[in-house]
């Protein structure tokens, strides 16, 4: 299947307005900045961890905040740097201080491990076979990405960016449901035209496979191609992956006892493969993806803009 969560994608080739992109260079480089020392990291993880509880949240002194980032700390020294957090991250008040939004993101990545912990997974079986040769398919984390692939062919069935904390303290089967979930929400906002990464406007264009980055797209015999203008992710997809939260779809499987917003994404053929898929033609685009169950078919045909225009049942 297309790599649609690698490389590429949401941290793709650059995008967007000059001024636009250069301001967000410039405010992830401070991001990381921050994370980069340890004294504002452990500021941001203390007024975060106080955040979000049932309890109201409540501004912290600073006394009461060096206090919990470290009482050793100099206070001329601990000021300095809080300071620095001040303004675009950390509101400063009366009663004392707390998490902006933005600061309340950059906690959540420290908290997630994306920027201070490595952490890796060996391959392990998930239980479907290779459509491609047959072999035992497996999952593995390494250095951020979660892979679902057949090791003797080279297949890959997933490639999705995903911090530490995802895997940390998972049983293989819960992994495996967690990372098809959290897929699950990314790709129903690309099939409906919004990026996940800035909320944007998602283009939509067909592609041949040898038109994209992917590794492995010569198995396929289209590819949809879902850029953002706006932040520059760039995702690509096979026709059943941009189709599968269709409510036709979605009514035609379950009335035959596929539940396609529950079972794992590389347990669906037609979203894995492009066997029910054909090109009626390229100028414009027309494709057909067909779902046979039961004895039974859908058919549906979307334009160059992924609208679908016949619904066929037989």
């Amino acid at each position: 299947m297309p790599r649609d969560d690698r490389t590429g994608t949401d941290d793709g080739e650059a995008g967007g307005a000059g001024a636009e992109t250069g301001a967000a260079d410039d405010a992830v480089d401070e991001a990381f900045g921050l994370v980069s020392d340890e004294i504002r990291a452990g500021i941001v993880r203390a007024l975060g961890d106080d955040a979000g509880r049932e309890s109201p949240w409540e501004p912290v002194s600073f006394s009461e905040l060096r206090s919990r980032v470290d009482p050793e700390i100099d206070s001329a020294q601990f000021n300095y740097h809080l300071q620095k957090l001040v303004g675009r991250f950390v509101a400063k008040g009366e009663a004392g201080y707390r998490l902006r939004p933005a600061g309340m993101k950059l906690y959540r990545a420290v908290r997630a491990g994306s920027f201070t912990r490595e952490v890796s997974l060996d391959p392990f079986p998930v239980g479907r076979d290779c459509y491609n040769c047959g072999g035992a398919v497996a999952a593995s984390y390494d250095d951020g990405v979660f892979e679902v692939a057949c090791p003797d062919c080279g297949r890959v069935y997933e490639h999705t960016l995903v911090p530490p904390s995802a895997v940390e303290g998972a049983d293989e089967r819960e992994l495996l449901d967690r990372v098809d979930r959290y897929n699950r929400h990314r790709s129903l906002a690309k099939a409906r035209g919004v990026c996940p990464v800035c909320a944007s406007a998602l283009g939509a264009t067909f592609v041949r496979p040898a038109e994209t980055p992917m590794l492995d797209a010569e198995e396929l015999d289209v590819v949809v191609r879902r850029p953002c203008d706006h932040c520059g992710a760039r995702s690509y997809m096979s026709v059943g992956l941009a189709l599968l939260y269709d409510p036709d779809l979605v009514a035609f499987c379950r009335e035959r006892g596929l539940d396609v917003t529950e079972t794992p994404r590389w347990e669906l053929e037609f979203a894995m493969t492009d066997r029910d898929v054909t090109v009626r033609s390229t100028d414009p685009w027309e494709v057909a993806l067909q779902i046979e169950l039961d004895g039974d078919a859908l058919e549906l045909v979307v334009d160059d803009d992924l609208n679908v225009v016949e619904r066929n049942r037989s």
